[in-house]
């Protein structure tokens, strides 16, 4: 049973003069860093981030070396967090989060649009593309469905996040268009401007939202009690203006001891979880109370808890049905290039925790993966990619690689074998739906 929703703790007519008194935010930005902590044995995971670079260009990650994540299943924790005072009043979206308000999406043929399921060719100027929405439009927001959560009717969808390098350059070296583009942003960087380029750029934009500015995180006590609202609004506002689909991932390996917004870094027990709901139900919210039905929710774990404890499995994080539209997860083979760290395949990684998250029902989205080279073959890693999402991972509808040369060289060119081996996998139809 679905989690009821919150109720707004203000009018309507109280939320109309408090928006119209809004302003933007300008990008700050900043410079983050993740440092894990010790877990609950005292096991410093300090192969297991990195230091996060400038706006833009990504943050911490797990190298997976925090075991599974305890038991699983007790998702006792929804429900929770009724204090954060924030939405309710919408009260759409399904379990989509994709109702509401369409009205927008005059412009459904630029970027990030789908002609029959499959992306439209990036190369199309927007003229050309505003005239295909006669056509070929994307269906409006409001439409239900798989389509209106950009779910390709087979297949899945390739994206990257490209932080050395350019984007421009990946899909030259590839030789096709790539379905999605990722960026991480901090608190108060204004990523609309990313989403309105990946979008030109016939592109789905992936926005990481990260709670920090400056490596100091945003209290989620702040979020939930409303402190942040003018910040919120004013994204939710950008993102309703915007009228087309992208993708918005808030709170990521919240399950990790690395980032300030986790479990571990706010009480490390079940009250822990309930705040991160709270947060996570508010910032959704408010977007829901504007209006922003444009924007698909992923809820990102990483494919493993660290600590593992029973109170850290990301089953517990969940914030319910109607604020997720996408499942996702993150993660690595480090190879041997940490201390402590061995050489794991696709399937190792995937199989930890597809099956729980397959069983919500959702699309998933393999939001951030990547392999080192040291310690085993590359170019194998990568290959088994497609043949394991076509017979054992059929739930996952997109999967985007972190390329970037940044504690171990995770690049699709890192070597020749590994070039060669990812230009066949994103050549293979299975993958251009």
């Amino acid at each position: 049973m679905a989690p009821r929703r919150r109720v707004l703790s203000f009018s309507l007519a109280s939320l109309l003069w408090f928006l119209a008194g809004c302003n933007d935010s300008s990008s700050d930005g900043e410079t983050h860093r993740g440092v894990p902590l010790p877990d609950a044995a005292g096991q410093s995971p300090g192969s297991a981030s990195e230091a996060g670079v400038a706006s833009g260009t990504g943050g911490a990650r797990s190298n997976g070396m925090g075991g599974a994540g305890g038991s699983s299943g007790t998702g006792g924790t929804s429900g929770i967090g009724d204090n954060s005072g924030t939405g309710g009043s919408s009260g759409t979206g399904g379990a989509s989060g994709t109702g509401g308000n369409s009205g927008t999406g005059g412009n459904a043929g630029i970027g990030g649009a789908f002609d029959g399921g499959s992306l439209l060719d990036a190369s199309r100027s927007a003229d050309a593309a505003r005239a295909d929405a006669r056509v070929g439009a994307p269906p409006a927001p409001s439409d239900a469905g798989p389509s209106s959560l950009l779910v390709p009717t087979q297949g899945a969808l390739l994206g990257a996040f490209v932080g050395t390098g350019t984007f421009d350059q990946l899909e030259t070296l590839l030789g096709r268009k790539l379905a999605i583009q990722h960026n991480f942003f901090g608190w108060s960087d204004d990523y609309m401007v990313s989403v309105r380029s990946d979008l030109a750029a016939a592109r789905i934009p992936l926005i990481t939202w990260e709670a920090w500015t400056n490596g100091v995180g945003t209290p989620l006590d702040d979020i939930i009690s409303g402190a942040q609202d003018t910040l919120i609004i004013t994204r939710a506002q950008s993102a309703k203006a915007i009228g087309q689909r992208f993708f918005l991932r808030w709170g990521h390996e919240m399950n990790g001891n690395w980032y300030p917004w986790s479990g571990f870094q706010n009480g490390a027990d079940t009250t822990a979880n309930a705040k991160f709901i709270a947060a996570y139900r508010h910032i959704h919210d408010v977007f829901t109370a504007i209006g922003a039905s444009n924007v698909l929710w992923v809820f990102c774990p990483n494919v493993d808890s660290v600590p593992g404890d029973a109170w850290n499995n990301w089953t517990n994080y969940y914030p319910g049905d109607a604020y997720v539209d996408w499942m996702g997860f993150d993660g690595y083979n480090w190879g041997t290039s940490q201390v402590g760290s061995t050489w794991q395949s696709f399937t190792t990684i995937a199989d930890r925790i597809y099956a729980s998250i397959a069983a919500k029902g959702k699309p998933i989205i393999i939001a951030e993966t990547a392999s080192a080279e040291v310690g085993g073959d590359k170019a194998a890693f990568v290959a088994a990619i497609l043949p394991a999402l076509k017979t054992s991972y059929p739930g996952v509808k997109a999967l985007v690689w972190f390329d970037m040369n940044k504690e171990t060289d995770w690049r699709v060119d890192s070597s020749p074998a590994s070039a060669a081996s990812f230009v066949s996998m994103a050549n293979d139809a299975y993958m251009n739906p």
